[in-house]
């Protein structure tokens, strides 16, 4: 099937993503570091199909998406790389500490484990007390607490973030999940995992 009709075709059975209302257009200046640096994807080089998901940690639409990901690993393995990017929305107000805990977890190699328990536990912290449940989250990946702590409020973590979301604001996101396979961003995001599957099918041709 054409790539292009199935996009349009997908869009039908799209559920709601979480819109970006009233987001500041102006964006803080991000420079390069090795933090930055170390946000690149270091596995799967030679996969035929690249998805790039933009997303807020306190999106229910992201979570929902989440197991499709891990589900499409499962499927396709190494013809499939999964880059995540940061994108949170000015109406989430923990977003952004999720986002910087999930890249103080990454410093320390846990950031596929921290990212996991984020979506799995956002209906818990997404009503308070986030930053002690995140905390909480680093103790049982058994992180060097004191290094976490002092990471997760970083302004090195907050450039990296930022430089995400940046990169989203000069595609035109205006909701998460988007997402940008081999390049192209899907305009309506299939609401369902098979249809996700044939989607990313139509790039392997």
């Amino acid at each position: 099937m054409n790539k292009y009709l199935f996009i349009l075709l997908a869009g039908l059975l799209t559920i709601s993503a979480c819109n970006n209302a009233d987001q500041p257009a102006t964006e803080m200046a991000v420079t390069t570091s090795e933090a930055v640096a170390a946000t690149e994807a270091q596995s799967d080089i030679e996969a035929k199909v690249v998805i790039v998901k933009y997303s807020d940690y306190q999106c229910p639409a992201c979570a929902f998406y989440h197991s499709f990901l891990k589900q499409l690993k499962q499927d396709f393995g190494s013809e499939v790389r999964i880059e995540m990017k940061h994108f949170p929305l000015a109406q989430h107000p923990y977003a952004q500490l999720a986002a910087r805990s999930a890249e103080a977890a990454r410093a320390q190699g846990k950031f596929d484990e921290m990212h996991d328990l984020l979506f799995a536990g956002q209906q818990q912290w997404n009503l308070g007390n986030a930053e002690a449940i995140f905390i909480s989250y680093a103790q049982s990946l058994d992180l060097d607490m004191e290094r976490f702590r002092a990471d997760m409020n970083s302004a090195d973590m907050n450039r990296i973030v930022m430089a995400n979301r940046r990169e989203g604001v000069e595609i035109g996101l205006s909701s998460t999940p988007t997402f940008v396979i081999n390049g192209e961003k899907v305009e309506q995001n299939p609401g369902s995992y098979p249809l996700f599957k044939e989607l990313v099918e139509s790039y392997m041709d």
